[in-house]
């Protein structure tokens, strides 16, 4: 396709049900976001998390956190020889994670055009 041509637009098949979730889904997390952002930025000492604690929030094993941090989604700090996470930071991930899981329920979703 060269850059002359728009692209076609794709929509997705979703029942109302389905559609109502993902709108109050997203509504719920960005609200949630502002008001973790507005702690963060109120607490006077850093909030951290262990390793167990970050897998135990977002439902992952050591190894997927492993692999996160190898890919620098979350950086990691060394306290008394374990690894802890900074919440602000996790809370990112958490959203790239949610944001990953999403794109491949749509990818799945059937798709059509109208010409």
């Amino acid at each position: 396709m060269s850059e002359s041509q728009t692209p076609v637009p794709e929509y997705y098949l979703i029942g109302t049900h389905e559609f109502e979730h993902l709108l109050r889904t997203n509504y719920l997390l960005a609200q949630s976001m502002l008001l973790f952002q507005h702690l963060c930025s109120q607490s006077d000492r850093p909030m951290f998390l262990s390793a167990r604690k970050v897998c135990e929030v977002l439902g992952i094993d050591n190894n997927q956190l492993e692999q996160c941090r190898k890919r620098r989604l979350i950086k990691a700090r060394t306290f008394q020889q374990q690894f802890m996470y900074d919440a602000y930071d996790l809370l990112r991930l958490s959203e790239q994670l949610n944001l990953r899981k999403l794109q491949r329920k749509l990818s799945r979703l059937p798709r059509f055009t109208i010409r």
